[in-house]
This record gives structure tokens, sequence and C-alpha cells, in this order.
């Protein structure tokens, strides 16, 4: 029961961080960009389920043991991947939004998110 206490207190920490980073990033939106505004709820929840997803995954594979740790996280690191790839195709076919303006301002929340989940599996690893 500790073990997953634990977990769930990891998926807040997460959510909360990229609460935090979301008014940040908001904040500055406004001071910086005053005519085109990107749009960033759709950055973070994408990002956000993303993560949710990868190491939800990752941890059930940890738990249940289908594959080695690597294997998993190059296969779900791969089908994050093509989704980031249809959702620049979704923003860049069927919405309004300049695109460079999107990726500048999708990838820092993706690296950072990237960062926390990479620490994340780590610490999952050096607890096995």
């Amino acid at each position: 029961m500790n073990n997953f206490s634990r977990e769930i207190k990891d998926f807040f920490i997460i959510f909360f961080i990229v609460l935090i980073l979301f008014f940040i990033h908001h904040f500055l939106i406004l001071a910086i960009f005053m005519n085109e505004k990107p749009p960033l709820i759709s950055i973070y929840f994408f990002n956000y389920f993303a993560v949710l997803f990868l190491l939800s995954f990752f941890k059930l594979n940890l738990y249940y043991k289908l594959t080695t740790p690597l294997i998993s996280f190059v296969i779900l690191t791969f089908i994050k991947m093509l989704s980031v790839v249809a959702y620049f195709i979704y923003f860049n076919n069927y919405e309004d939004f300049d695109i460079k303006i999107l990726v500048y301002n999708f990838f820092p929340v993706y690296f950072l998110l990237l960062l926390i989940e990479i620490l994340n599996i780590k610490k999952s690893l050096n607890n096995i």
C-alpha cells in the first residue's frame, strides 16, 4: 500500500508542477505575445496526459514484467513521438494558429515534462 500511495503522490506532484508551469507560461504569453496567443490549454493537456499515459504504462509494465524496462520505454516514447506529430498535423491543417508560435510554446513544456518523466522513471527503476 505504501508503494501505491507513493506513486499517487508522484502523479499529484506532476499535476501541481504542470499547473504552476501553466500559470507562469500564461503570464509570460500575455506579456510577450499580444496579438497571437497559442493554445496553451491544449499544449498542457496534451503534454500532461502524454506523461501520465507513459508513466502509467511503464509502471504497469514494471509490475507485470511484460517486457524489459528499456524496450517498454522505447516503445512508449515512440508512441508519444507519433502522437506529437499527429498533434502538429492537426493544428497545421485544422486550426488557425501560427505553427511557429505553437512550436515555440510546445517544446519547452514538452522537454520540461520529459525531464520530470525521466527522473520519475529513474526513481522507479532504482526501487526495483
